[in-house]
């Protein structure tokens, strides 16, 4: 019978283990290691009674014994920058889980929180336990990245990239950002204000890293030009997410009470993500005013969407996809099927929901 195919006959219910055929062999677990691994010498005489106590004992080699035949542990970390107050990297954990189990891989998880020495013991933690590849999402220092890199260890990076080096997916923000533009143009909006994060230099170490607030903040410029409106005032930039101050009121709410506060106040707001969109429709409620009656709000990232009143129009990132791509890529790269140091660009999309309408007719 196939050693692999036979249930357990240990006593007690629970599974046979490598240190039962040890036993029952009168061998160590090593020696049983290297009978099931193949590789360094055993006498044929104690291979024979390693072999015949695998039969006895009905063990059956698990997830470890396959990684000691092949060199492999089976296990991918999986580095997340953040769990909150962003959910975007939650699903992309999940994407990243579910593909990682369809390959006969564990993820293990570390939470680094921004924090890029925090990234780095993560990072020598996990190649201690010998994972066999590292998923970035998104990498706080790119030299953790090239740490893993040098070493051998197959690598990507989700969304944010900091280094060229190992696979690198990244999505393209700018053409959807133009369809939910359009979208707003197409209601009658001329007046529309900008609520987005920080711009970071398009040169120098921050360069891959902002390329997302650039390309969110370039179609909304590109889109105003075109139609021929103005800009004038109409762009406000801030923190995109308040982290140690969940109860605060962050830059979206803010933003927006100050447009609000103008002689000519927009008609709508297109934010870069749903944490400034939420915040925006706080100030719009407080302000005594309706969306979309009065005012309409387009969201990016579609991680809250679902969960705002009104139901918020967004731009829906392909989060659990990235996920499982990154998973994919490493895996195909760690059992020689796939080339490395691969640059995938996924596409978002547009849902419309509730938050976006005909522009007013102005007071």
């Amino acid at each position: 019978m196939d050693r692999e195919e036979t249930w357990p006959r240990v006593s007690g219910g629970r599974s046979a283990t490598l240190k039962d055929v040890a036993g029952a062999a009168g061998v160590t677990t090593t020696t049983v290691a290297r009978v099931l691994k193949e590789s360094g010498y055993v006498a044929e005489s104690t291979k024979a009674r390693v072999l015949e106590a695998v039969a006895t004992t009905g063990y059956r080699p698990n997830s470890l014994a396959r990684s000691l035949r092949q060199s492999r542990s089976h296990v991918i970390g999986h580095l997340l920058k953040s769990t909150v107050p962003n959910p975007f990297y939650v699903e992309v954990a999940r994407g990243a889980e579910e593909e990682a189990r369809t390959r006969g891989y564990t993820i293990l998880t570390a939470n680094v929180q921004h924090d890029a020495e925090t990234e780095r013991r993560a990072v020598e933690t996990f190649l201690g336990w010998r994972a066999d590849g590292l998923v970035f999402s998104t990498p706080s220092d790119p030299a953790n990245v090239e740490y893993a890199q040098s070493l051998g260890v197959p690598t990507a990076q989700v969304e944010r990239p900091r280094s060229l080096v190992g696979h690198r997916l990244v999505v393209r923000n700018y053409p959807s950002a133009v369809a939910a533009m359009r979208h707003l143009v197409e209601f009658g909006h001329r007046r529309i204000a900008y609520v987005g994060a920080e711009l970071l230099p398009e040169d120098g170490p921050a360069a891959l890293f902002g390329y997302v607030e650039r390309e969110r903040f370039g179609a909304w410029r590109d889109v105003i030009r075109d139609i021929g409106a103005a800009t004038e005032g109409l762009a406000r930039f801030g923190e995109a997410y308040t982290i140690d101050q969940p109860t605060a009121q962050g830059h979206g709410y803010r933003a927006t009470q100050a447009l609000l506060q103008a002689a000519d106040r927009p008609t709508a707001i297109f934010a870069s993500n749903d944490i400034l969109a939420a915040g925006a429709l706080q100030a719009i409620h407080e302000a005594g005013l309706r969306c979309p009656d009065d005012i309409s709000v387009v969201g990016f990232d579609d991680t809250l969407a679902g969960f705002l009143t009104p139901l918020l129009t967004s731009v829906r990132l392909p989060a659990r996809r990235l996920g499982a791509t990154a998973v994919r890529l490493v895996i195909d790269e760690i059992e020689g099927k796939g080339a490395p140091d691969q640059h995938l660009a996924l596409d978002a999309e547009l849902v419309l929901r509730r938050s976006t309408a005909t522009a007013p007719t102005r007071r």
